[in-house]
């Protein structure tokens, strides 16, 4: 496959200053399954198959003595496969967020999820960008945040856009930038000067394109700091062992991580560490769309990740990402430890997980499921 200069010169960057210590390769299930070394994998040149059943992580860039990124060169390598039609790409239009219709926002029609009396889309200062995950399946605890926010806040509107993320996953790399624009345009239409985000992927991915703006982004920790319920304590009999998965996204600033395991300790909960936490944390399996492209690898990491939670002994797994936190629940653990949200737990939510992947999957089922996937796969 030939290769644009972008990708030769990581590669080439990886090859002239590659230990072989192998560090990457211990920690990562994909770099195993190629049984190659690095520098001669990428002598060679990644394939787009390999590209697609990269998480883009970041774990190998974080134990690398020399900083090198594997994520980016198998990024560019998607990048480059969408550009020369390597891949069909259309086949995965049903993740697209720019499209009218993509699996979302017919979920949301589907099960009559809808947030008109959240003031959408007006002119405001205060912006709460929630994410199009927690949107979508998790509509108590959007609805208990935007409510909570009104209380610091006072003036507040709902922002329903997705942030992009699965457009430049899948290697849409300018169709993913368009959309970033369009995001930005919205929030400077309406004025807004501080953007509340819930989700780590959206904030990682708006920042860069948010920061000429005079946009402020804000962590919903940061946002909800001083209210009253992150400061209620816990009652005693609700105190219990937790372990928090971090999110990839936030591996190299670990702001999500810090902000939400303050929280955490804060409200009365104990925490318990997993081997790998922090910058070294595993990915949940749902990282660079992998559940679509290699789902059997997708299903090794989660499962990877519930045995370390276990291990720790907490009795409740939780993350400030909902899609980590969606992966853990759909798969059964021996021991029922409680998979839940940081936000439910801060909260005093009760929420269940276990079902949503399977009742997204029941959308599809029957002649009405048939209907369903043919409105979201029809040609633009």
């Amino acid at each position: 496959m030939s290769s644009t200069p972008k990708l030769r010169e990581l590669c080439q960057e990886i090859s002239d200053d590659c230990l072989g210590c192998n560090n990457c390769i211990a920690e990562c299930p994909f770099l195993q399954e190629i049984e190659e070394d690095i520098v001669s994998m990428v002598r060679r040149g990644p394939s787009v198959e390999e590209a697609y059943a990269c998480s883009l992580c970041g774990l190998c860039e974080a134990v690398c003595p020399s900083s090198l990124s594997l994520r980016r060169m198998f990024s560019e390598t998607r990048n480059q496969a969408v550009e020369k039609n390597y891949i069909p790409i259309q086949d995965y239009r049903y993740m697209f967020p720019d499209r009218e219709l993509n699996v979302m926002k017919v979920y949301r029609q589907f099960h009559g999820i809808e947030y008109e009396d959240l003031n959408p889309d007006q002119v405001s200062t205060v912006a709460f960008f929630p994410g199009c995950t927690m949107l979508t399946y998790s509509l108590e605890l959007t609805r208990t945040l935007f409510f909570h926010l009104q209380k610091t806040y006072g003036e507040l509107t709902l922002i329903s856009e997705c942030c992009g993320l699965p457009l430049h996953q899948l290697g849409l790399q300018n169709r993913g930038d368009d959309y970033l624009r369009s995001v930005k345009t919205k929030l400077n239409s309406l004025q807004v000067k501080h953007l509340v985000v819930a989700c780590p992927n959206c904030y990682y991915q708006l920042r860069p394109f948010l920061k000429d703006t005079g946009i402020q982004l804000v962590t919903i920790f940061e946002a909800l700091e001083n209210s009253d319920i992150f400061n209620t304590p816990l009652e005693e009999q609700q105190k219990c062992e937790i372990t928090i998965h971090d999110s990839c996204p936030d591996r190299f600033y670990g702001i999500f991580a810090r902000q939400a395991r303050q929280a955490l300790l804060r409200k009365g909960y104990s925490l318990v560490e997993m081997e790998h936490n922090h910058d070294l944390t595993i990915c949940c399996g749902s990282g660079g769309q992998v559940s679509h492209s290699r789902p059997d690898l997708a299903e090794k990491l989660v499962r990877c990740r519930l045995d370390e939670a276990e291990e720790s002994g907490a009795l409740v797994l939780t993350g400030y990402c909902l899609g980590c936190v969606l992966n853990f629940a759909r798969i059964p653990n021996e021991k029922k430890m409680k998979i839940q949200h940081v936000l439910d737990l801060l909260f005093g939510l009760e929420a269940d997980y276990s079902e949503v992947k399977a009742n997204a999957k029941k959308m599809f089922a029957g002649p009405e499921g048939e209907g369903i996937l043919k409105r979201i796969m029809a040609e633009e």
